[in-house]
């Protein structure tokens, strides 16, 4: 994004609040395909805005607005201050800022750039606590199915065995003796989950979270629900340990063994990115070893024998 468009961006929202616009900048951090501008107004207050860049990010953006509308008061998401949406095909979606939060993600500066992950002291449980109260919140109506649920995996994966030998995730054989029982439960995902009565965030990760501090006590906020819909009630939960645990978390098999459906159609799109080479060797590690820890997880679920037998016992 070009200085005139920040620029331009912050005089929108300066009109659409009926405020002044004395100060922008786009955040450090955080994963968008949308505009992004922290703009602070004359009386000092301030909002975070996402602007629509294509077709897509308008879509993700209206259906942001919806679920936080929706979710006014709740405590679980940002509140909306203003939104714009005059059919040009770049709507506007101004929210509060929450600069002053803790992100876990922007926790700590790496010696070579950029930031580590860090969760202090009882954030996780925060975390925890928070999508708790999401699986108890109610689901707007005719709320479409998250778009972050995959379709089948496991016939693809087991394709790809030779490839997971060769990243260490599995043993020779592996994956082709429990192909059938493998492929069987990915099935189930679509038959035996109750897939469409829970509103589901799609996208829950460490850069997508903050921690507020009220009166002495933890809240939890997550942001960035353009892939928000309807699922299971433990798909948020499911879809986020793995990542949780490699950056401190509790294993996942220490957590939850079931719906063994749903850690299998949820871990497949990890064991494929491992595959995939050409992209960046630091974000393949990262798939690795986030397929090492389904594939595990997994199996653990499954009563199956370890993928790699000189793994630690899940327990």
């Amino acid at each position: 994004m070009t200085a005139a468009e920040t620029t331009a961006i912050a005089g929108k929202v300066g009109s659409l609040l009926g405020k002044t616009a004395a100060a922008w900048h786009t955040p450090a951090f955080g994963l968008s395909a949308a505009d992004r501008v922290v703009v602070t107004f004359s009386d000092d207050s301030a909002a975070f805005v996402k602007g629509a860049t294509t077709e897509e990010t308008a879509g993700w953006l209206r259906n942001e607005h919806r679920i936080l509308d929706h979710l006014r008061g709740t405590g679980l998401a940002p509140e909306v201050l203003g939104w714009q949406d005059d059919g040009t095909g770049q709507p506007l979606l101004v929210t509060e800022d929450l600069s002053a939060a803790y992100w876990p993600a922007a926790g700590a500066e790496d010696p070579g750039g950029g930031t580590s992950t860090v969760w202090r002291p009882g954030d996780i449980d925060v975390l925890r606590r928070t999508l708790d109260r999401l699986s108890r919140a109610s689901l707007p109506a005719e709320l479409p199915r998250t778009t972050s649920w995959p379709g089948p995996q496991w016939p693809r994966v087991v394709e790809l065995a030779d490839r997971l030998v060769d990243v260490g995730v599995v043993v020779p054989g592996w994956l082709e003796a429990n192909a059938e029982t493998l492929t069987a439960i990915d099935a189930e995902a679509d038959t035996t989950l109750e897939l469409g009565a829970y509103l589901v965030h799609g996208d829950v990760r460490s850069d997508n979270v903050c921690i507020l501090s009220k009166a002495g006590e933890r809240e939890g906020r997550l942001v960035d629900w353009s892939h928000a819909g309807a699922g299971h009630q433990l798909h948020d939960l499911v879809q986020l340990l793995p990542t949780l645990h490699l950056e401190g978390g509790p294993p996942p098999w220490q957590v939850c063994i079931e719906p063994a459906p749903l850690i299998a159609r949820l871990a497949g799109p990890s064991l494929q990115r491992a595959c995939v080479s050409e992209q960046p060797d630091w974000l393949r590690q990262v798939f690795i070893d986030l397929a090492s820890i389904n594939l595990k997880w997994l199996a653990a679920a499954l009563g199956l024998p370890l993928p790699v037998p000189d793994q630690p016992t899940p327990g």
